[in-house]
């Protein structure tokens, strides 16, 4: 193979680069890509091409997108990588090696403070085991069973002796009560835009010692109500009129994951909107909620907490900064990753 990498453009290069990831990800990469690349509160996307010099084929693309993130009590743009597309034909490890170099560019530039991807699985760590590089963090995804239909069906089959099982576990799953809302709080639906109370509350939430992202009312509405193709569910918590936090929810058939739980005083109040979440999704008789958290987010004891119980790693976080490929000061801080599924969003 004789291959290289260069810029792409997103004006030039949009058609090529949309032919790649249709080739490689689900078809529709189309009505995403704008809202993805282009439109991004903190700016446009930074995009690569592997090309074949021998084929004159472009054969990989990857994308670093640009957001805003707070890192030890600071707000600075950071670049999430996104869009890693490679050929079956080229899906060997230094093909892969090429193209996750580049997206080092924006931190190696300047343009960025640093850059992080997560891959989810033991293959999407490979490129970074070569480059010697280790997860700063890793995600775990939590579920809290509701109905035990399918599964017990899918272990037992349908028969009329397995009903009564079937109803019992169901019962039981019903009264697996952890927790209740607290009576001194109002918890909402929202419907239309969120407004500046939502930057407050980022600005509110103490973030020193600690890496999350930025929750301003910019992001949130870009990440919520203009996504094409996504209708998210929010529930907001208040005590006497006052927004405390909020939970960010999507519902795929019959189960509802939880995309972020975020606000003031999180235990209390994360746990009545998880708690508040999960009635609604027993009234809609869902199967499943499930959420997401890393080990230095406060989710994970507020889903331990309500009986959620700790699946597979769902992704390694994995950072570079700008230090010959080494792990800079910022990265070598010791500052806690706190990360939902929010910060896992592209």
């Amino acid at each position: 193979m004789n291959l290289t990498v260069r810029r792409a453009s997103l004006i030039e290069d949009r058609e090529e680069m949309l032919e790649l990831l249709n080739r490689n990800f689900e078809k529709g990469q189309e009505k995403r890509f704008e809202w993805r690349h282009l439109n991004h509160p903190a700016g446009q996307a930074w995009c690569w091409f592997v090309y074949d010099r021998d084929s004159k084929a472009t054969v990989a693309t990857a994308s670093v997108f640009p957001r805003r993130m707070f890192v030890d009590g600071r707000v600075v743009l950071v670049g999430q990588v996104g869009g890693f597309a490679v050929d079956a034909a080229y899906r060997s490890l230094g093909p892969a090696v090429l193209m996750q170099r580049a997206t080092f560019e924006p931190a190696d530039s300047g343009a960025v403070v640093f850059c992080y991807d997560s891959p989810p699985h033991d293959r999407g760590m490979s490129t970074f085991v070569r480059l010697g590089m280790r997860p700063n963090c890793e995600v775990s995804r939590y579920a809290l069973a509701l109905r035990s239909d399918e599964f017990l069906q899918g272990r037992l089959g349908k028969s009329a002796w397995t009903k009564p099982l079937i109803a019992t576990t169901n019962l039981l799953l019903r009264i697996r009560r952890a927790k209740r809302p607290t009576p001194e709080l109002e918890i909402s639906e929202l419907y239309g835009a969120f407004d500046e109370e939502f930057t407050q509350i980022d600005r509110l939430v103490p973030s020193a010692g600690m890496v999350r992202a930025s929750r301003s009312a910019e992001v949130l509405n870009w990440c919520y109500l203009q996504n094409p193709g996504s209708e998210f569910r929010v529930l907001v918590a208040r005590q006497a009129g006052e927004l405390l936090g909020y939970l960010t929810s999507l519902v795929c058939g019959e189960r509802v994951t939880i995309i972020d739980v975020f606000g003031r005083q999180l235990q209390d109040v994360g746990a009545a909107l998880v708690d508040a979440l999960v009635d609604r999704a027993r009234q809609e008789k869902r199967v499943l909620v499930e959420g997401y958290s890393s080990d230095g987010s406060e989710l994970k004891s507020i889903f331990c907490s309500l009986g959620f119980r700790r699946r597979e790693t769902a992704a390694r976080v994995v950072a570079y900064e700008r230090s010959n490929g080494q792990l800079g000061k910022l990265l070598n801080s010791g500052s806690r990753w706190a990360f939902s599924y929010q910060e896992l969003v592209v």
